[in-house]
């Protein structure tokens, strides 16, 4: 079988099994590869030629990871459905992700100057990230038929981890609960597309937070780094590992611990635990 052979299929199951914005990903990481690599047996790559492949200058070690990754993952799928006798890519060494946590922090100051310029749909979306944690995705999401407002829950029925069956429960603060409520939106998704109505795309929202920030004159900052913020803010005012772990919906520590627990978040509470110390 074809490293194309490969792809194409591994694609084709995708298309059943995970989000849109998955798939979308597994094909800008698999297909320029496939365009490269398409014609040799699958079973003749190596781990070198992986490696190799990824190793393009312009290419953050983040980046290279994530495409490392995804085709790791593409050829065990291939050999579990048995359609090739061993993955090729076993042993591939992917290089450290970098964490964003404590260049991607929004202040205060730049949330509220955000908030100020913003639209009305899109300045609630902003508080929202501020106040929940939650990923830009997981708001963009978010639809009426969701929400438990009395209760200040939503219990998500479309989220990172929804393919392995989890479940993903956003807590509200009674601000939050507020906001919503402001949006009056009685059925359907609470920030549709301004293209076709559907759910924001990732792009879509990274882009009208890069206008906004022109125009209030904030430094650049990324949908994600509210998320980042919120993490930091948690550890560092003293919130249990465990606690923002639920809050942001982990289904570990350590991606908590990789990400958010760096001198930054934690150096207020660390600062009063030394001086019980002496």
């Amino acid at each position: 079988m074809s490293v194309q052979s490969v792809i194409t299929a591994f694609l084709a199951d995708a298309e059943s099994r995970v989000s849109c914005g998955c798939l979308r990903n597994y094909r800008i990481d698999l297909l320029p590869f496939a365009s490269r690599y398409g014609s040799r047996s699958a079973e003749s790559l190596t781990a070198c030629d992986a490696e190799a492949y990824a190793r393009k200058p312009e290419w953050s070690s983040t980046y290279r990871a994530n495409v490392l990754g995804t085709l790791i993952t593409a050829f065990r799928w291939a050999e579990r459905e048995r359609l090739i006798t061993r993955s090729p890519l076993n042993g591939v060494r992917k290089p450290t992700r970098a964490s964003r946590g404590a260049k991607a922090i929004v202040s205060a100051d730049n949330h509220a100057r955000l908030v100020l310029c913003a639209p009305k749909p899109f300045k609630a979306f902003l508080q929202l990230l501020w106040l929940t944690g939650a990923r830009p995705g997981e708001i963009a999401g978010l639809r009426a038929e969701d929400l438990d407002l009395e209760n200040g829950v939503v219990v998500l029925s479309a989220h990172k981890m929804a393919h392995l069956g989890k479940i993903r429960v956003l807590f509200l603060s009674s601000e939050a609960v507020a906001v919503i409520r402001g949006l009056e939106r009685k059925d359907g998704l609470l920030f549709p597309s301004e293209n076709n109505g559907g759910v924001m795309t990732a792009q879509a929202v990274g882009c009208r937070l890069r206008r906004l920030c022109v125009k209030a004159g904030v430094k650049h900052c990324i949908p994600y780094g509210y998320r980042h913020t919120f993490a930091t803010d948690a550890l560092a005012n003293g919130v249990p590992d465990a606690h923002v772990d639920e809050l942001l919906g982990h289904s570990g520590t350590a991606m908590l611990h990789k990400h958010y627990a760096h001198l930054g978040a934690r150096s207020q509470t660390m600062r009063d635990a030394l001086g019980k110390v002496r």
